[in-house]
């Protein structure tokens, strides 16, 4: 996911309360500048919802995102995988993408699958069985009370997807 041309990727979603952007903007920011001075935050057309963009790693940048408090930051969300064509979204995909997080990420037996799409009405019931049937067939279960979190986040015509905590 990450290049080594030194271009930014997107590496975090963040969210917060509806009309708290330009705070939780500043706060994420203000973090994320120590350890990257050339971080850009971009917030969507969604109340609430962040990128954010770095030259560092994904798990990096989530370590460092994640041990600070904030006052405005709610939830945030490291950036894995990245589909950029939702509409060709199948089976396929969902059991790559697990089978890839088996692998890289060492993704425990039981996550807690999470999935928010945001501009694609009606499409969250087939990711989320996707996802969960691509688990099922690797061992991996879908429990409730796990710390281990699987998001799976559309936003318009991406999917994105990231493990970490609940």
């Amino acid at each position: 996911m990450n290049s080594n041309n030194h271009e930014r990727d997107l590496v975090l979603i963040i969210t917060c309360r509806a009309g708290s952007e330009d705070w939780c903007e500043e706060e994420i920011g203000n973090r994320m500048f120590h350890k990257d001075p050339e971080v850009i935050v971009l917030k969507t057309k969604y109340q609430g919802l962040l990128l954010v963009y770095s030259k560092l790693h994904p798990d990096m940048a989530y370590k460092y995102a994640k041990s600070y408090e904030y006052g405005f930051v709610e939830k945030i969300i490291p950036v894995h995988i990245v589909i950029n064509s939702l509409d060709q979204f199948n089976f396929e995909d969902a059991e790559k993408i697990v089978i890839k997080l088996l692998t890289e990420k060492q993704l425990p037996n039981n996550v807690k699958l999470k999935v928010k799409i945001r501009g694609r009405r009606g499409l969250s019931p087939h990711i989320w069985r996707a996802f969960i049937k691509a688990m099922r067939k690797y061992g991996v279960h879908h429990d409730p009370s796990s710390r281990v979190c699987m998001h799976v986040e559309g936003i318009d015509d991406m999917l994105i997807v990231g493990v970490g905590e609940c």
